[in-house]
Formats: C-alpha cells, sequence, structure tokens
C-alpha cells in the first residue's frame, strides 16, 4: 500500500461513503507528522526509517483516537532519528491533545516524554509520578538506580 493507502485504511473503514472526508484526514495526518505530499504515493519501501514511523504514527492517528498507545515505537530507528520523533512525539501531543500511552524499556526515553511516569519492576508497580519526582524523589530502591544509572552514577 502507498503511503496514502496506510494512513487512509481506518478513516475509510470509518467513512466508507465519503472519499474527500478521507483525504482530507490523510493531508491533516501527514501535515502533523511532518510527511510533505509529495509522500503520498510512494511506497515505505521508498521511505526512510523516520518517514516509516511517521506514516505508522500518521495511520494510527488518522481514525482520532481519545487515547494512543505506543509500544517501543523508535525501537528500529537510529539515535538521532530516535530524538526526531521524540520530540515530533511531544509536539503532536502539545497539538492534539491525545493521551499517549508510551511503553519503553528506556528510563530516559520515559522521563524525556512522560508528563507522568509509571515504572515498574517485574510486573510491580515501583512508582508512578512526574519525571521531577522520580529524579528527585525515588520511592524506591529499584526506582533510585534507575535515576542513578541514568545520571551515570555507579556503585
Amino acid at each position: 500500500m502507498t503511503v496514502e493507502q496506510n494512513i487512509a485504511y481506518v478513516p475509510e473503514l470509518l467513512n466508507k461513503k465519503n472519499k474527500e472526508k478521507t483525504k482530507k484526514v490523510v493531508s491533516k495526518w501527514m501535515e502533523i507528522v511532518g510527511l510533505s505530499k509529495e509522500l503520498r504515493q510512494r511506497y515505505p519501501a521508498e521511505l526512510s526509517g523516520g518517514q516509516q514511523q511517521r506514516v505508522g504514527i500518521a495511520r494510527a492517528l488518522a481514525a482520532s483516537p481519545e487515547i494512543l498507545l505506543m509500544d517501543e515505537p523508535f525501537g528500529a530507528v537510529d539515535e538521532i532519528t530516535r530524538g526526531q520523533l521524540q520530540q515530533e512525539i511531544k509536539r503532536i501531543h502539545r497539538q492534539t491533545g491525545i493521551t499517549i500511552l508510551f511503553v519503553t524499556h528506556d528510563i530516559a526515553e520515559a522521563l524525556k516524554l512522560g508528563t507522568k511516569v509509571l515504572v515498574m519492576d517485574q510486573g510491580s508497580l515501583q512508582q508512578y509520578d512526574t519525571p521531577d519526582k522520580i529524579l528527585g524523589q525515588p520511592a524506591t530502591d529499584f526506582v533510585k538506580r534507575l535515576v542513578e544509572k541514568e545520571r551515570g552514577i555507579f556503585n
């Protein structure tokens, strides 16, 4: 499927008889995630890793969900692209107000992206708080070790 077909997949299911509305939805989300309109008829294999991730994000958002679940969404991209996509996710959240539940094993990423962060260890809740409180007031030894590791402090 082309970029346009990928992003339009769910809106077409929701708006079967309104192709113009679907085209507007595709245009809106391509713009929001930073994909140029010249990419509409391209195929994923013709895109960079970052562009492919943006297509996936646009496809997920095109149904206008109240909550978006992102499970390790940047694991397959290089560090530079990862940083760019993290900034894009923060901007999209600010711009749209959509709640994003972001699952990651990278505490730095969680602290960078989260307004609230839930830290778990082997399925057990360790702390649920703002990034500042997690950094400044770790609730458990496990969280303290994560914070120290993030800061480069090794005991």
